[in-house]
């Protein structure tokens, strides 16, 4: 929750009394997160760690005596009760116990017991509670109460009949996320939670009430439709892979398929909440495009492909030069394997030349500036967006930044004596007032309602704007000499200059390096005035900041690795290697003669995509779910993911083939030797590169992926033989079996699981104290960059700012939050959300255009290195805020290529009519896609593809 300092709060201890014995506790907290800090059992429903405390639900009652001769006390609840010194409290107080049976019994009334069907059963907080209060009995016979329940999308699931009425989910949708289109209706008795009307849930953070909530009213829907019971999932922690921010997750497993991602706890990052993107998006690792098997390669057996058949292969290229594209999907130590397999100056990171400039000065900012964290962000009291849509680009730093708006609210409440804590009381005194956000862009966002001012304005004016602004912090220029937006800029820079936590965020998302070196020269501006502004930078990728390391002035932009396949190159190239890189900067004409040429082109990938269509060799990966390895997150931090099952074969690990590769391509390579496991790899790099910044977390038990409960070996296989199998052998610390202990590390937990906490609220027992670092927290590992001017001079050049207004001033294509990354926009659920083209255009183009609100047109995009165009029909929407230009580059997702040129007219009845065909057999596809993805799952299960021993191909 926004204001709540956590090394304040534990630097600021009191004595207190449970039972009779002394406790120390964090004073500026309530006293249930003070006992539940001490790991003592204590029920509640309504408080939240990240929500604070209301008083709804009753049930974290306790005697609070007067002093040591008091032996009546007073019934309080802990959650609404602040500590002081000496404070003396019973939780086994006979009246607390049984005002707290009382109260779950009065929830209970109209509850339907429905445990045994529930997706909540065995994971259920309720069922903590009734166990931890005692009640054990129905006490009620009547008739209940029922609801009738809604369709609230394609992720969530709803069954209002388990309500408790606690307030949590329309406290966290509406006050914590912001989401508008859900709520509480009703009164007394018959109070409901949903929408006004059945329909998709707006919010990209929706996902979150399935864990929010403390019963199974909301249900993760992809998960019950091929459902399991937690105890029964194998687990393992992971990175969410959709975005630079680096959410941690728990990914589970069962009989081979992936069936749901749950949160796991990071204080820093991702706390308690996860994007819906991070949450649902993982369906591609069980979609019907995955690469299941190798293509370009002979096998030794029909059905067993081994190592000697990849080298036979390859070895007619035994020593030949090869060019290898990097991704920033793919881990860290694939990256780095490639870059030195091939060589400095035959790699790319599969960036253009754009791109490239981006990267460069990107990677300057990372030496000079250390980004702030998540839990950071939401301690900030000004923040400045710069054309960065963080709603697409980064869900989870936009809900960061709603956070941070509290905070005015916060002060003030602080102010008059109330602490952070009392949610309700702070909401009151602050009413709307907000801290300030401001917003230049070129386009609306989900975060417009809630600045307190947006620039609608092109890139041209934002920089001219910044350089302004830098000038005048500076005292360059006098506030006289603001000419344009005077009193909106003015407030901006007086409110910055005021702030004592302000914080300014930049990304790749405008495509313009001159924008992002803008930004860049007003955060150094304003660090040079003394101000202290505190960063963020957006990348695109989840481990766009890892390949920002391998970043050189040999590397090589897209562009120039074309030039150099081509035909009567002065440098001759055998083939390149392309890893987990789909390159959606080529052009369909770009990859035929690519094609065309004499190369070997060898496509290493998880899932089918341009480049694996025109490649002569695939070799199959592992994705993130399968794999061992690193990504590095906006701000440096190397995190470890692992492989929750392992790959059926011949799928393996990107290092693993890139380790075959060593040994048939580059045999004379320092490298050549392949590694057995993830932790032999790093010791090889080590040893060629004192430098390498990674180290595997060494821990000295095994750690089970499944837990204690889980039903065994025999069970999983009864129909197919009744006895029991062995457990697949890994040689890294997890085992996949029920055989361990638990993670030495906090933050590498598999699964949250504690004595009589049996939901995700069992993270406490793992926290130093409510809402705090994990115990046993894990050594945080961050990337060094250095200072690297030639590197700068290399890539980026300054561009000329046009005194000329695009013919095009004032359009833009509406995106959504699950189109913005590759891998999740390969699961179904995802494209069924499609939504028709949307042109938002100015009020002043529409007038001079004649086009009015909803009006369908047809935009004409000509390509770069094509001479046909590529025509998109798109349905019109008029924003009277927007003045300025927007790139083409606006254009290239949705086209898939790269574009130079685009012109707007009216589309004809014909072209709205194929378009709308077009668009419904595209999600009637889906819809198919769905229904025979689910079904080939639920036969797989049948025939359960277990691995005895997890690694990659074997010799012979």
């Amino acid at each position: 929750m926004g204001g709540i300092n956590m090394v304040e709060k534990e630097n600021n201890k009191v004595t207190i009394y449970i039972d009779d014995q002394p406790y120390q506790v964090a004073s500026d907290n309530n006293l249930l997160a003070g006992v539940l800090s001490q790991k003592l059992n204590l029920p509640y429903f309504c408080w939240h760690p990240s929500m604070g405390s209301v008083g709804a639900c009753r049930q974290c009652a306790v005697t609070q005596y007067q002093d040591e001769n008091d032996q009546r006390g007073r019934l309080v609840m802990a959650c609404t009760t602040p500590v002081t010194e000496g404070m003396r409290i019973g939780l086994t107080d006979k009246s607390a116990v049984e005002f707290r049976e009382q109260v779950i019994a009065a929830m209970m009334t109209n509850h339907p017991h429905d445990c045994p069907v529930c997706a909540e059963g065995g994971e259920c907080h309720l069922q903590d509670m009734t166990v931890m209060t005692g009640h054990t009995q129905r006490q009620y016979q009547g008739e209940k109460r029922t609801f009738t329940n809604q369709y609230l999308g394609e992720f969530i699931g709803h069954e209002m009949n388990r309500c408790i009425t606690c307030y949590r989910c329309v406290r966290y949708y509406k006050d914590y996320a912001g989401g508008d289109d859900f709520d509480v209706f009703g009164s007394k008795n018959q109070v409901y939670f949903g929408r006004q009307q059945d329909g998709q849930l707006e919010s990209e953070f929706s996902g979150n009430l399935v864990e929010v909530c403390p019963t199974g009213v909301f249900t993760n829907k992809l998960f019950s439709a091929h459902y399991t019971r937690k105890w029964d999932l194998q687990s393992a922690p992971s990175v969410c892979a959709h975005c630079t921010v680096g959410c941690n997750t728990s990914v589970g497993e069962r009989y081979g398929s992936v069936r749901r991602v749950m949160n796991r706890y990071n204080q820093q990052i991702n706390g308690y909440f996860l994007c819906d993107r991070g949450r649902f998006g993982i369906g591609f690792v069980n979609s019907e495009y995955r690469l299941k098997s190798v293509k370009g390669i002979a096998q030794h057996a029909p059905d067993k492909l081994t190592k000697l058949d990849v080298s036979k292969a390859l070895v007619h290229f035994k020593n030949k030069r090869f060019l290898g594209i990097g991704s920033a999907r793919a881990s860290y130590e694939a990256n780095y394997l490639l870059k030195q397999l091939v060589g400095n100056d035959r790699f790319s990171l599969g960036l253009s030349k754009t791109q490239m400039q981006l990267a460069a000065l990107h990677h300057q900012y990372l030496a000079k500036n250390n980004p702030v964290s998540i839990a950071e962000i939401e301690q900030s009291d000004f923040v400045l967006i710069v054309d960065e849509d963080i709603t697409q680009t980064a869900p989870r730093m936009a809900l960061a930044v709603r956070q941070a708006l509290r905070n005015i609210s916060v002060d003030k409440a602080a102010r008059l004596g109330v602490p952070s804590w009392q949610d309700s009381a702070v909401r009151t005194i602050g009413g709307k007032q907000l801290s300030p956000l401001y917003l230049l862009q070129r386009q609306d966002t989900k975060l417009d309602s809630v600045a307190q001012q947006v620039l609608l304005q092109s890139s041209q004016c934002t920089i001219e704007l910044l350089i302004l602004m830098a000038e005048l912090v500076k005292g360059h220029t006098p506030l006289t000499e603001l000419t344009y937006e005077n009193e909106g800029v003015s407030s901006l820079l007086n409110k910055l200059v005021q702030a004592k936590k302000p914080l300014i965020i930049g990304g790749w998302n405008s495509g313009s390096a001159q924008l992002f070196a803008a930004v860049l020269a007003f955060i150094d501006a304003l660090t040079e005035a003394d101000i202290p502004v505190r960063s963020v930078m957006v990348a695109p990728q989840a481990n766009s900041v890892g390949l920002l390391s391998l970043l050189d002035e040999q590397s090589l932009p897209v562009e120039t690795v074309l030039e150099q396949l081509k035909e009567g190159s002065k440098e001759t190239f055998d083939g390149v290697i392309f890893l987990e890189q789909e390159l959606s900067q080529f052009s369909t004409e770009q990859l035929i003669s690519l094609q065309r040429q004499d190369l070997t082109i060898i496509a290493l990938d998880h899932s089918e995509n341009q480049i694996t269509e025109i490649a002569d060799i695939v070799l199959p990966v592992a994705p993130v779910t399968e794999s061992d390895g690193h990504f590095v997150n906006y701000q440096g931090v190397i995190q470890s993911f692992y492989q929750v099952h392992p790959s059926v074969l011949p799928v393996q690990e990107s290092w693993r083939w890139l380790g075959i590769m060593a040994e048939s391509l580059f045999n004379t390579h320092p490298l050549a030797n392949e590694a057995q496991s993830l932790a032999a790899l790093h010791q090889m790099f080590r040893q060629h590169d004192n430098n390498w910044p990674v180290s595997l977390a060494d821990n000295e038990q095994a750690i089970a992926r499944e837990s204690h409960r889980v039903s065994g070996r025999t069970a999983k296989m009864a129909n197919i033989s009744v006895h029991e199998t062995k457990a697949t052998q890994s040689s890294d610390s997890y085992r996949f079996s029920m055989e361990g202990t638990k993670a030495k590390h906090g933050d590498s937990m598999p699964y949250t699981w504690a004595p009589g906490w049996n939901s995700n609220q069992a993270i406490t027992q793992y926290q130093q104290q409510v809402a705090g670092p994990l115990l046993n927290q894990g050594q945080q590992q961050v990337l060094n960059f250095s200072l690297n001017p030639a590197l700068l001079a290399q890539f980026y050049y300054r561009e000329q700012i046009s005194d000329e207004a695009s013919e095009f001033s004032s359009f833009a294509l509406k995106t959504t939050w699950y189109q913005g990354e590759w891998q999740a926009s390969l699961t179904p659920e995802f494209k069924l959300l499609e939504q028709y083209n949307q042109l938002v255009i100015s009020n002043e183009m529409a007038v001079t255009q004649g086009w009015q609100q909803g009006q369908w047109l047809a935009v004409n995009c000509t390509l770069d290195n094509s001479p046909d165009p590529v025509q998109v029909i798109a349905v019109l929407d008029i924003d009277e805020r927007l003045v300025g230009d927007l790139t083409y580059g606006q254009f290239n997702e949705l086209v898939n290529q790269p574009v130079s040129q685009v012109t707007i007219g009216e589309a004809s009845e014909q072209q709205v009519k194929d378009y709308q065909t077009e668009f419904e057999q595209k999600h009637t596809e889906a819809k198919v896609s769905q229904s025979t993805m689910l079904a080939q799952l639920k036969q797989q299960d049948q025939y359960i593809p277990i691995r005895l021993v997890s690694g990659g191909l074997d010799d012979v």
